[in-house]
């Protein structure tokens, strides 16, 4: 057959499409790219809050008026399956966990693949078709679910408790990707901190990084999301494994609020000195350090002296990367059980933290110019566009492109608010 794949949402989600592709192409179905020459197409869904939940929904109507089957993954699937089913022609297939497939490409609700044998899977947000081939950037999931309880989440819900992927299978995927031509592999699971504690063995996140350095090629490792309630326990040893020359020199450690008391209602597992303890140990041990955060505006109950403490916080952080989402309820989560705040109030809220964050991360980032760094190409941009990451992770537009993967010096000459502008240079790092 002739297949369409979208994937929508996290970086696991992007990961597990590619994979999908991937086996598609191995069972010999081709992939296109133009919606009017597929037999059949397959959704990866998101529903991480109600806007993306409501787009997935349109995505399923169009895709299904056009084909005759369309496949349906992600976390809609298990959670919120009504949504996805309609009257007349729409032939949308579920696959419900534990039962097989006639379909051997199909995920199942709890995201493993069936029929082919096959254990691959990654990470997220694909804004176009996906199809088959090699890439500079490839995600690898190393776990499935998470150990916390945040009382807003429907990722967790969806996904289940944690299940770690072991090392071998881990390093195994890894060097496949490098194999593929991946120069850039990032570790992917709601939780990369919360790898291994579902394992007898007591490996930890610090152990599979290790392991990883064993594989042959010249490719470099970016860590993905992680919660300081995990952190904290390997935190030392984390920060040791970030000396690698292979692992970027990137943190994403989400805070949600500055608010000790809104924390305690989101069931976060942490106070807010307790994360700032830890971005202040791995500053310390890497001035350089590219630090990611994420901030939830408008949590019920949320007062104004919530929201300052928030912005007293991100004011003072200075993260490179703050992403703000306003609250959305949720179903099936503890906090859609709370009283919300009038809609004016978080739209507020969220554009006053989006305006601080711009003008945080462009001071942050305007520290670079006039430095020279190595970067690895990763991606072409718009053009004649390039985008190359410092071994930071932080990124350099280029005006030109060079292959795919190579390192080379770069001199930043500018800034944005969400990345650097440079040249290549011959210059001496």
């Amino acid at each position: 057959m002739r297949v369409y794949l979208e994937s929508f949402g996290c970086a696991q989600n992007r990961g597990e499409g590619a994979a999908i592709a991937r086996q598609l192409a191995e069972s010999g179905h081709e992939l296109v790219t133009d919606l009017r020459a597929a037999d059949a197409g397959v959704l990866v869904t998101c529903g991480v809050i109600g806007p993306t939940e409501a787009r997935m929904v349109r995505r399923w109507r169009a895709l299904s008026n056009r084909l005759d089957r369309v496949v349906v993954t992600g976390c809609l699937v298990p959670l919120r399956t009504g949504l996805l089913e309609g009257p007349g022609r729409l032939r949308t297939t579920f696959v419900p966990i534990r039962e097989q497939s006639s379909i051997p490409f199909v995920l199942a609700a709890n995201h493993r693949p069936l029929g082919s044998g096959s254990t691959d899977s990654g990470e997220g947000a694909a804004l176009r078709p996906l199809a088959p081939g090699p890439a500079a950037t490839e995600e690898v999931v190393i776990a499935q679910g998470c150990t916390s309880g945040c009382s807003y989440c429907f990722s967790r819900l969806a996904r289940g408790a944690l299940a770690s992927v072991p090392i071998p299978e881990v390093v195994r995927r890894v060097r496949a990707a490098v194999a593929r031509g991946a120069s850039e592999v990032r570790l992917t699971s709601l939780d990369t901190a919360a790898w291994g504690c579902d394992q007898l063995g007591g490996e930890r996140l610090p152990d599979l990084l290790r392991a990883l350095e064993d594989v042959p090629g010249d490719f470099r490792i970016r860590v993905g999301m992680m919660s300081p309630q995990t952190l904290g326990p390997v935190l030392t040893e984390y920060l040791s494994a970030l000396g690698s020359e292979r692992v970027y020199r990137f943190l994403h450690l989400p805070v949600q609020s500055g608010s000790d008391r809104i924390l305690a209602a989101m069931h976060r597992g942490y106070t807010v000195d307790e994360f700032a303890a830890q971005v202040a140990a791995a500053r310390a041990r890497y001035p350089d350090l590219m630090l990611a955060t994420d901030v939830i505006a408008g949590f019920p109950g949320e007062t104004d002296d919530d929201h300052r403490a928030t912005e007293g916080l991100l004011g003072t952080l200075g993260a490179e990367i703050v992403n703000v989402t306003r609250f959305s309820a949720r179903p099936g989560t503890p906090a859609a059980r709370l009283p919300p705040l009038p809609p004016g109030i978080a739209k507020r809220r969220s554009r006053t933290l989006a305006a601080l964050r711009q003008r945080v991360a462009r001071a942050r980032l305007e520290r670079w110019i006039g430095r020279t760094m190595p970067a690895r190409v990763i991606e072409y941009g718009p053009g004649s566009s390039a985008v190359a990451r410092l071994p930071n992770y932080l990124p350099v537009v280029l005006g030109e492109r060079p292959p795919l993967g190579i390192e080379l010096a770069v001199r930043i000459d500018g800034a944005r608010t969400t990345y650097l502008l440079g040249r290549p240079t011959t210059a001496a790092c």
